[in-house]
């Protein structure tokens, strides 16, 4: 079974997304939730070798999102990480792929799209 970390500032969108891991992908543990840059800080220690994939909320207050991307392609160098957005800014897509996100997707997307890209990303 696999484990995801989810930072996302908006718990709604965030406890929906884990429940769309854990229902149609091979997240069947608990995902681990942060709300903010300085929360995934506080954790990340603890998280060596314990998650598969990273999704971040490209969104965070305080224009956090591209920084904990570079901070976590550091922290975690094999972790598939997957950025989300709900801006269509190509530039900020293009600063998180340059910073080590794997895959960039709106947050509108479909389930089926979410899906297909995280089993691309940890292969399954």
């Amino acid at each position: 079974m696999k484990r995801a970390l989810l930072v996302e500032d908006h718990a709604v969108f965030r406890e929906a997304l884990a429940a769309i891991l854990e229902e149609h992908t091979d997240f069947k543990k608990k995902t681990i939730q942060a709300r903010s840059f300085p929360e995934v800080r506080r954790i990340s220690g603890h998280l060596s070798g314990e998650v598969d994939l990273i999704v971040v909320d490209l969104d965070l207050p305080n224009d956090e999102g591209i920084s904990l991307v570079d901070y976590l392609r550091e922290a975690e160098p094999d972790v598939p990480v997957l950025a989300l957005t709900n801006a269509r800014n190509l530039e900020q897509r293009a600063c998180a792929l340059r910073a080590g996100a794997d895959e960039v997707l709106s947050t509108a997307s479909s389930v089926d799209k979410i899906v297909g890209v995280v089993q691309r990303l940890v292969g399954g």
